[in-house]
């Protein structure tokens, strides 16, 4: 599956105008990704903001430029086939008030693979405790503590951004997704 966080965008004099364009892409956005058959709780809002906007670059102080609202969409898509098409035709509905601002990939059930990592770091842990054990002169004895940290797990961002209207698809190419597990054992030396 791949997660993307879109954001629609509107700087206007005043909030309501603000608040109501940043809607309106949205819509649009919400639309476009409804049409391709991502349902509404695949396409969940994840903040909404609006703030003024300030210059201040002039010598009397800040000068308001006007307010900014912002309404960021975290969208699951798990057809990895149609999702360059399917930000592609969100980014468009959405026009110039949408941002991409990134696209990541996960695996949605790694229960089994995780298993698999951890019986794999497992198997090293042994394998090193007991190199270490005959190197101090002594044998492995049993296990004081277990500590798992998750390594590589995949969901770290993809880098791309795009700022575009028009796209008919956005290439992607997910690559591979680790899985890992590693595991800091304690054992007691016999």
């Amino acid at each position: 599956m791949c997660r993307v966080a879109l954001a629609a965008t509107a700087l206007r004099p005043t909030v309501a105008a603000a608040l109501a364009d940043s809607e309106q892409a949205t819509h649009r956005v919400r639309d476009a990704l409804s049409a391709a058959g991502v349902s509404d709780q695949n396409a969940a809002t994840s903040t909404v903001t609006v703030q003024a906007e300030e210059d201040y670059m002039v010598q009397h102080g800040p000068r308001l430029v006007g307010y900014r609202a912002e309404h960021s969409l975290e969208v699951v898509l798990r057809d990895l086939a149609a999702a360059g098409r399917v930000i592609g035709d969100a980014v468009a509905a959405g026009g110039e008030a949408v941002r991409l601002r990134g696209v990541s990939f996960a695996v949605e059930d790694d229960a089994e693979l995780r298993a698999q990592a951890r019986a794999a770091a497992w198997a090293d842990a042994l394998r090193a405790g007991e190199q270490l054990a005959r190197l101090a002169g002594g044998a492995l004895g049993a296990v004081r503590s277990v500590t798992e940290t998750h390594a590589g797990d995949g969901r770290g961002p993809v880098p791309m951004a795009a700022r575009a209207a028009g796209l008919a698809e956005i290439g992607l190419e997910p690559g591979d997704i680790d899985v890992g597990i590693a595991l800091a054992v304690v054992w007691e030396l016999g």
